[in-house]
């Protein structure tokens, strides 16, 4: 049956958890209520659904005074989500281990999402598998680095990802906010491999940290790694990138490998020359993605990944203006 965690993960993995038991973050949910900004604010009392509720009903009150009237009111939810909480608001953690998730999403966005994947689980887990595939297999294309497929889930997973190869350390990349965790992890990991062959698995270490791996190959094995459990949209996030990183790395080694470093820079893919064409072809094409992909083309997808590229090594995006103006310029000056 689909869990809290589930849910959480696969509709809106940005929303933080304020208070609550991780262990009852695993409780199966039957339902999704909406609460409401007028009276009554509260929903029927049912058991063992979500609660979805509006930020303006705990405005300026304690989290405890909503869980005093959720329990005067008969009703014993799963979970409750504030929904339409900017940035900068903070809630008190509640009393209790009733879980309680912010979300910077509005009620009705989240009450839909929330009944739409409880009805289509395996369709939803189908297409996300599908998606990273693609998205995974794509970055590798362009840059054929198990960094870069790695990268790409991280981001979208927001989740920490990790590519350990015999006994070397090919990719780590944090979730947002996550530099701690990866730091942990990258202290870990010589001790979490050491233990020879293993069944893949998903575990937590004594400090805390929670670890999911899947083998690539033998001595190889891809890690999400998070100080969070781990929820059936982060096992299909895990599968797909193995699958890609066991193609990417099943390839024979080029003359690259044991090659003088000058004719290794020969042959290495002009990665920077395509992610400044990219930069260029997004530039004149206003911003637009597609008419981009087809000037270079390429796939929408690697147009996408070498502008998160871009955006994480210069600071540079095309799609805003003054950065176009920037691209457009310099390349005008080049020409010139």
């Amino acid at each position: 049956m689909t869990s809290l965690l589930d849910l959480w993960r696969a509709v809106d993995p940005e929303a933080r958890l304020v208070s609550g038991s991780l262990a009852r973050l695993r409780s199966p949910a039957r339902g999704v209520l909406r609460g409401r900004t007028a009276a009554p604010h509260l929903p029927p009392a049912a058991d063992g659904e979500l609660l979805v509720v509006d930020e303006s009903l705990v405005h300026g009150r304690p989290l405890d005074a909503l869980l005093a009237a959720l329990e005067s009111a008969g009703l014993h939810p799963v979970g409750l989500v504030v929904a339409g909480l900017v940035a900068a608001d903070r809630l008190e953690p509640a009393e209790g281990s009733l879980p309680i998730l912010a979300s910077g999403r509005g009620v009705a966005h989240l009450t839909e999402a929330f009944a739409a994947y409880l009805r289509d689980e395996p369709g939803h887990l189908q297409r996300l598998a599908s998606e990273l595939r693609l998205a995974a297999a794509e970055a590798a294309l362009v840059d054929p680095d198990p960094a870069a497929p790695a990268g790409l889930v991280a981001a979208r997973m927001r989740r920490g990802v990790a590519v350990v190869a015999d006994g070397e350390m090919r990719a780590l990349h944090p979730r947002p906010a996550g530099r701690a965790l990866a730091a942990r992890f990258a202290a870990a990991h010589a001790r979490l491999l050491s233990g020879g062959a293993r069944s893949e698995s998903s575990r937590r270490t004594r400090d805390g940290l929670w670890l999911l791996e899947r083998r690539i190959r033998a001595g190889a094995a891809v890690w999400l790694f998070d100080d969070l459990p781990f929820a059936r949209v982060d096992e299909v996030a895990a599968d797909a990138l193995g699958m890609t990183l066991r193609a990417l790395m099943r390839r024979a080694p080029t003359p690259r490998a044991t090659a003088h470093p000058a004719a290794r820079a020969a042959a290495a893919p002009p990665l920077q020359d395509r992610i400044s064409a990219t930069l260029l072809a997004v530039a004149r094409s206003n911003g637009r993605i597609a008419p981009a992909a087809r000037a270079l083309g390429v796939h929408r997808n690697t147009v996408l990944y070498r502008l998160r590229a871009a955006r994480a090594e210069h600071g540079l995006d095309p799609r805003r203006p003054e950065d176009a103006l920037r691209i457009l310029s310099d390349a005008e000056r080049r020409r010139g």
